[in-house]
């Protein structure tokens, strides 16, 4: 039973421009996750082997989600990216070669329940190989975990700016407008009767360009607080 499902990862990396706060929490914690679940699935087909009622279903279950987290981690699913960054793609491609050595643990957890559930005399050998690629394991998917981190903290950090920058751009506009309304308005006074209904728009361009300034204020604190 192959549930590696490995693909080409140059084909599955993603842009990291709209990758969302949301989403890359939802990702971390996926990453984080497959360390709890790798000891799972380990301890439970120990169990398994032991015959403790209800282990071998766990165990199932544990594998099932260990190797979909790691396929949508790699290729994305349900509107979550897969390798949205080279830091990413490196931490799962890279010399450590982690994604392969995942579909190994994924592929020999499945052959383990398999010969458990069958009775199979191989059974005890194959559970110890499982269980000696577990510490090795851990320690690779806690590299990855710490690469999803940095990239977290370093595309929030980029995000933030580029919103910085966005509302400095809409200050500039919102002054510019202001500064022409104003203008307007006493080019308006001068021309008397003939210049009162440019006096108008040019008094509904100040109370537009007001309410950017009042919209800007209110988002730039709220970017500040997040």
């Amino acid at each position: 039973m192959n549930m590696g499902m490995k693909r080409e990862h140059d084909q599955t990396a993603q842009p990291e421009a709209g990758v969302s706060g949301e989403t890359l929490g939802t990702l971390l914690n996926m990453a984080g996750r497959q360390r709890m679940l790798s000891q799972r699935i380990a301890l439970q087909a120990m169990l398994a082997f032991q015959q403790f009622e209800g282990a071998y279903a766990v165990a199932r279950e544990a594998l099932r989600v260990f190797s979909e987290s790691h396929a949508t981690l790699l290729h994305g699913r349900n509107g979550l990216p897969g390798l949205f960054s080279a830091a990413i793609r490196e931490a799962f491609y890279g010399s450590g070669n982690v994604a392969t050595k995942i579909d190994g643990f994924i592929n020999r957890a499945a052959s383990v329940l398999d010969a458990i559930d069958c009775q199979s005399s191989q059974a005890e050998a194959a559970l110890h190989e499982l269980i000696g690629m577990v510490d090795p394991l851990l320690n690779h998917l806690h590299q990855v975990t710490s690469v999803y981190e940095q990239e977290s903290r370093r595309i929030a950090l980029a995000q933030r700016k580029g919103q910085q920058e966005l509302i400095g751009r809409i200050k500039a506009i919102a002054k510019e407008a202001h500064i022409v309304s104003f203008n307007g308005q006493i080019v308006a006074s001068r021309a008397g009767i003939a210049g009162r209904e440019f006096a108008v728009v040019a008094g509904v361009m100040t109370n537009i360009t007001r309410e950017m300034e009042n919209v800007v204020s209110v988002f730039a604190k709220r970017t500040a607080l997040a």
